[in-house]
């Protein structure tokens, strides 16, 4: 959902009563206190005050608690508070219309279980798209939630990916600045807004770490935190990921003419990986980072243009 001129600078819970015509406050706080409303693709706190073109996702529980199920969870890291998850590449996050099972959310649950944490529950701090893989921080409690949840608004926690674009980019490093809303053609897809009237403000930090002929390594750092972020940015520029169905549009015919020689894939998958995470403990206030590997889809397509001798220049 799409926040309007109307609705702008109201209370999380007062639009959600309003969007969704529920008068119990129990139920609002409900789903609020268990981290079941994301805004920009963010948990929220439950003061939160809703502004012009946020982009508002609400998971509603069902009348039948989570199911937890054994699903292969990659845990990076974890200690008595939170817990960081690798996620792989076709994963969903959230249980949702069309998803409402076989979800990170429903493998944590059965993990809970099976370390008789009873009286915690788990939340995703923040989220990733189904295809991108990596590092998703994940609160055991919704207590700690709101002191979590406060580090995306002072940049305290931050995040930075991996990706392999098509195209040749001759800067080194760079900035991409511009605003970003729901398509006005078609609202499953974000747009690029560069006039600043619609959309969120959004910034997007790329460097080059490898170039090849026709494609290009990158880090991106996000400043800011919307929906397709990095995907959006890098089509507006020009160089689309690598196997992005949904924002790869912009170089197709280009990309059919070189892809059979070029790129060898193990999978069809985005080639787009959140590799680092950095935030503060909420309890013991110390700056925590970690970093994991390049995953193996990546890591192929990688070695496949370094074996054919396409290297352009590294940096």
């Amino acid at each position: 959902m799409l926040v309007n001129k109307k609705e702008n600078l109201i209370r999380i819970d007062t639009y959600i009563k309003y969007i969704l015509h529920k008068n119990n406050r129990n139920f609002l706080q409900k789903i609020l206190e268990k981290g079941l409303v994301y805004v920009n693709n963010i948990l929220i706190k439950k003061n939160y005050i809703v502004k012009i073109n946020d982009v508002i996702e609400i998971f509603l529980p069902e009348k039948k608690k989570i199911i937890p199920e054994n699903l292969k969870i990659n845990i990076f890291y974890e200690d008595e508070y939170v817990i960081i998850i690798n996620k792989q590449s076709g994963l969903v996050v959230h249980p949702g219309k069309g998803n409402e099972s076989m979800t990170l959310i429903n493998g944590l649950h059965f993990y809970f279980l099976k370390k008789n944490f009873y009286k915690q529950i788990p939340i995703l701090v923040h989220r990733i798209d189904k295809g991108t893989s990596g590092l998703i921080l994940v609160a055991k409690d919704k207590n700690l939630l709101e002191k979590i949840s406060k580090q995306f608004y002072i940049n305290h926690l931050k995040r930075k990916y991996i990706t392999l674009v098509w195209g040749y980019l001759k800067k080194k490093k760079g900035t991409i600045i511009c605003n970003i809303g729901r398509s006005l053609k078609n609202r499953i897809y974000m747009n690029v807004f560069p006039n600043g009237i619609s959309g969120k403000f959004s910034i997007t930090h790329y460097k080059v770490i490898e170039r090849f002929k026709y494609v290009t390594l990158l880090k991106c750092t996000l400043e800011t935190g919307r929906t397709h972020q990095i995907r959006v940015h890098l089509k507006y520029i020009g160089h689309t990921i690598i196997n992005d169905k949904d924002y790869g549009c912009i170089e197709k015919k280009y990309i059919k003419s070189i892809e059979k020689k070029y790129i060898k894939s193990i999978e069809k998958k985005i080639a787009l990986h959140a590799y680092y995470i950095e935030y503060i403990h909420p309890i013991y206030r110390k700056k925590n980072y970690f970093i994991c590997p390049i995953p193996e889809r990546i890591k192929f397509i990688i070695k496949n243009l370094r074996n054919i001798g396409e290297r352009s220049s590294i940096g």
